[in-house]
């Protein structure tokens, strides 16, 4: 039997152990050592000095919940929703906010140097200190209990938790649309998505049988309408039953369409912000003479980096792999004057389209700059190998993973790559997810 890899049996654990927390780390929880092992342990805070009981034990590592916090940290505050520590979207209501910013650069800045050996603590950028804290989502994933009450599920479980209220949202959703839905036929789940001007879209998944009662609820409706204000749309596993099914975004003065199956930043505010950078980074670019007329925009979603960033470039490569998106970005091209003529936006594989001479040639990639934005798995060997085939001028690399963005960073700069600039966007606050921009330049 392999100690390495086999949880020791329950009996073998002591029933408590003292532990002090060092810092908080990729994922959000404490970190602490114990007997020679490091140990995980969620909703706590750097200077934290804790009873807890493990949850999961091998030889090397544990993980550990909270009994008893005999010392608090400095950092340590009183969550502000009552549902915190049971519901599993948030995990560091705990701290203060300019903790939660301070952690999260030194979250980026440790994967940089643990997983990729880089170091960029010194010219790191950390999220902006007015960044908003509370009603920043944009999208959120509710589930339904056997009460038919919606909610997030219980952490480390599949339970439900009920929410009455959720400060991670606009104030619309506790005061209008939260009540709404208590009304609706019971379902499994639903996608709730704002534009962020009062506008909502509802997908409802569940079984067939329920699209009947939730018409029929609609047709007994004055107007056969959502008896509530902003709702633009509704569907029913993945099937518009009343309005449309898209809405419409405003990000750096271009208005998107998004259809509901589509991928769009959750964090507007940020996102401008995020859009604001690069602007700068290729306009400090432009005036060293750097920057060449070319722009791929590789994982291009509904082209939010393509229009926004159009003006500064004579041609555009959008790439996605997702046809949804593909669509959404065709038909916002159309409409934005500053892209519309000079971009070719179209569906594949990242290697297949950085090869392919009808998009740009070899001399075009390579006086370049490349956009990316791809899931949280990242690049991954192909993609960064697909960017060095082309070796474009300039790259700037948007991730919601730092892991991944430190592995992929690291191959970029071993195939002849400079890292120019970090920036840290507090892009989901009050949770551990980490966004962050990096430039990386030839030369």
């Amino acid at each position: 039997m392999n100690d390495n890899t086999t949880e020791q049996n329950s009996a073998q654990r002591p029933e408590t152990v003292e532990l002090q927390i060092s810092k908080i780390v990729t994922g959000g929880a404490g970190l602490s050592r114990h007997d020679g092992m490091t140990v995980f342990v969620p909703l706590t805070a750097p200077g934290d000095r804790i009873t807890a009981r493990f949850t999961m034990q091998k030889k090397k590592f544990a993980q550990a919940e909270i009994v008893e916090i005999l010392e608090g940290g400095e950092d340590r505050r009183e969550a502000p929703c009552p549902h915190y520590g049971q519901c599993g979207g948030c995990d560091l209501q705990h701290l203060d906010e300019a903790a939660q910013r301070r952690i999260k650069t030194e979250i980026v800045a440790d994967c940089f140097q643990r997983l990729g050996k880089l170091d960029v603590s010194e010219f790191i950028q950390p999220p902006r200190e007015d960044s908003p804290a509370r009603g920043t989502r944009n999208r959120v994933r509710l589930f339904a209990n056997a009460a038919g009450h919606y909610g997030q599920r219980r952490r480390g479980s599949h339970e439900v938790v009920p929410l009455e209220s959720c400060l991670l949202l606009p104030e619309i959703f506790d005061d209008q649309i939260l009540p709404w839905l208590r009304f609706l036929p019971p379902v499994e789940e639903m996608v709730l998505r704002l534009d962020g001007q009062g506008g909502w879209l509802l997908s409802i998944y569940g079984p067939p049988a329920r699209q009947k009662m939730l018409r029929k609820m609609l047709s007994s409706s004055p107007g056969g309408e959502p008896s509530v204000p902003g709702c633009v749309g509704i569907l029913f596993n993945n099937l518009p039953i009343w309005g449309r099914n898209y809405l419409l975004y405003e990000v750096g003065g271009v208005r998107f369409r998004v259809s509901a199956q589509a991928f769009f930043q959750s964090n507007l505010e940020v996102t401008e912000f995020a859009i604001e950078q690069v602007r700068q980074w290729l306009d400090e670019l432009a005036a060293a003479g750097t920057l060449g007329p070319l722009l791929g925009d590789l994982y291009c979603g509904a082209g939010l980096f393509s229009l926004t960033l159009a003006d500064r470039f004579e041609k555009i490569v959008a790439l996605d792999i997702d046809e949804h998106a593909v669509r959404d970005a065709q038909n916002n091209v159309q409409h934005c004057e500053a892209a519309a003529g000079k971009t070719t936006v179209r569906a594949g594989q990242l290697a297949v389209a950085v090869r392919d001479p009808a998009l740009a040639s070899a001399g075009e990639w390579a006086a370049g700059c490349v956009v990316v934005d791809p899931p949280r798995m990242g690049l991954g060997k192909d993609g960064t190998q697909s960017l060095l085939s082309i070796k474009p001028r300039h790259i700037v690399y948007m991730s919601c993973d730092p892991a991944t963005l430190a592995r992929d960073t690291a191959a970029l700069v071993a195939g002849g790559y400079e890292v120019k600039k970090v920036q840290v966007l507090d892009m989901f606050p009050q949770t551990a997810h980490v966004e962050t921009l990096v430039l990386l330049t030839s030369e």
